[in-house]
C-alpha cells in the first residue's frame, strides 16, 4: 500500500475496526480500503474508503466542479467492476447496501472552495475527510513505544525527534513551503493558547518591542491597549510616572515659554 493508505488504514484499526486492504476488480483495478465495524458477532457498518492524497490537488482548479466531482464518484464508487468487488468481499456478512458508508479522503484542498467541493460530495452520499485530520490524529497518538510498521515508525520519529525541537520547527514556518496566511494562521492559533501566553512573561524588552512595532497599530490602539487590556488602578500611576522619566517624554511635556512682546515705556506709565 502507498504510504497515505497505510496511515488511513492504522488509523481505522486504532478505531477497532477490521480492514481489508488490496481488493481488485477482475481488471485489477484497486478498490480502496474496506472498513468494517463489528457489533459483537456481527457486521454494523461497513467503510468503503477511497484515498487521493496528492500534495496539489488539482479538483478545484476545474471549471466545473460538479461534472468533476461525479466522474470521481462514479468511477471510485459506482463503476460496476468496483461494486462488484466490495459485495463479494462483503456478501458473507449479509449487510446491506445503505450500510456501506462511502467516504473520500481528500489531500491538499483548498480552503477557497473546501465548502463547495464538501457540498459536491455529500449531495452524492459520500463523506469528505481531509488526509491532515487524518494524519494530526495518527500523530497525535503516537507515543514512545516501537512500532514495526515503517510508515508509523516514521511519523513517530518526525513527532518526538524533529517538531519537538523548537528551533527546528520554527524553521519550518519560515520555509517557502508557508505561505505569509498560513504564519499568520500559525501566530493567530499559537497565541489564542493560555499557556502560550503565559511563556510571554519570559520575553525580552527588544523582543516585545519588535512585535508591537511590527503589530501595524496605531499609537491611539496601543494606548488604548495599555488601557483596557494591560493596566490596572495599581500600575496606571506607576506606568504614567515612569513614562515621564524617560527623556524624549519630558521635551514633549515640558510647557513652552510665551514670548512677551517688548511694550515702549511711554505705554507703561
Amino acid at each position: 500500500m502507498s504510504a497515505e493508505k497505510e496511515i488511513v488504514n492504522y488509523l481505522y484499526n486504532k478505531k477497532g475496526l477490521f480492514t481489508i486492504n488490496n481488493i481488485k476488480t477482475s481488471s485489477n483495478r484497486d478498490c480502496g480500503i474496506l472498513a468494517l465495524k463489528f457489533d459483537k458477532d456481527r457486521v454494523n457498518e461497513v467503510f468503503h474508503i477511497e484515498v487521493s492524497c496528492s500534495i496539489t490537488n488539482n479538483i478545484a482548479e476545474t471549471t466545473n466542479l460538479s461534472k468533476s466531482i461525479s466522474r470521481i464518484v462514479d468511477e471510485k464508487f459506482e463503476d460496476k467492476s468496483i461494486t462488484e468487488a466490495v459485495n463479494n468481499h462483503i456478501k458473507q456478512f449479509s449487510i446491506q447496501k445503505s450500510k456501506i458508508k462511502k467516504i473520500m479522503i481528500l489531500g491538499a484542498v483548498p480552503k477557497s472552495r473546501k465548502s463547495e467541493i464538501i457540498r459536491e460530495f455529500n449531495q452524492r452520499e459520500v463523506e469528505v475527510i481531509e488526509f491532515e485530520n487524518i494524519l494530526y490524529d495518527v500523530m497525535e497518538n503516537l507515543d514512545t513505544q516501537y512500532y514495526k510498521n515503517d510508515i508509523i515508525r516514521t511519523l513517530q520519529l518526525t513527532k518526538f525527534l524533529l517538531l519537538s525541537e523548537p528551533t527546528k520547527l520554527a524553521k519550518f514556518l519560515v520555509d517557502d513551503s508557508f505561505t505569509s496566511n498560513s504564519r499568520k494562521e500559525f501566530l493567530s492559533n499559537i497565541l489564542s493558547n493560555d499557556e502560550i501566553i503565559k511563556e510571554f512573561r519570559k520575553t525580552n524588552v527588544d523582543r516585545l518591542a519588535a512585535i508591537l512595532k511590527n503589530s501595524g497599530l496605531k499609537a491611539a490602539e496601543i494606548a488604548e491597549m495599555l488601557e483596557h487590556n494591560v493596566l490596572n488602578k495599581k500600575t496606571r500611576k506607576m506606568f504614567l510616572n515612569s513614562l515621564m522619566q524617560q527623556e524624549n517624554i519630558r521635551k514633549l511635556a515640558k510647557p513652552k515659554k510665551i514670548r512677551k512682546l517688548e511694550t515702549s515705556l511711554e505705554k507703561f506709565f
